[in-house]
């Protein structure tokens, strides 16, 4: 399980949604810049943006002060780690985060 409010390298990210069969994917994915994930970067877990009475998304103070970029939801996270695990049980890091990033691009799963 993750402390929301802390980096973590991807790797370690991916391992825990794909070994742990009651995850908490309730967290969202940050990151320095708005770009593809990389297997040798780390990455903030923290929550959800909230929503005000106008619909405008608040979010957390630290993705606020550090200037992060929102790239994950868990919910879309452990989406896509299922969608590979189902395809290539025998899956690498970088086959996951192939997935991760053409999800993120084409807001669809892609064929391993």
């Amino acid at each position: 399980m993750f402390i929301k409010g802390n980096l973590y390298p991807i790797k370690d990210i991916i391992s825990y949604m794909k070994n742990n069969s009651e995850r908490d994917d309730n967290f969202c994915l940050y990151g320095d810049l708005d770009e593809d994930l990389q297997s040798n970067k780390s990455y903030y877990i923290d929550n959800y943006p909230d929503v005000d009475e106008n619909g405008k998304e608040i979010y957390p103070f630290l993705v606020l002060k550090k200037k992060l970029y929102y790239l994950y939801s868990g919910e879309q996270f452990a989406d896509v780690i299922d969608s590979v695990l189902d395809q290539k049980p025998s899956a690498t890091i970088n086959d996951f985060i192939k997935a991760l990033n053409y999800y993120s691009e084409y807001d669809d799963f892609l064929d391993i």
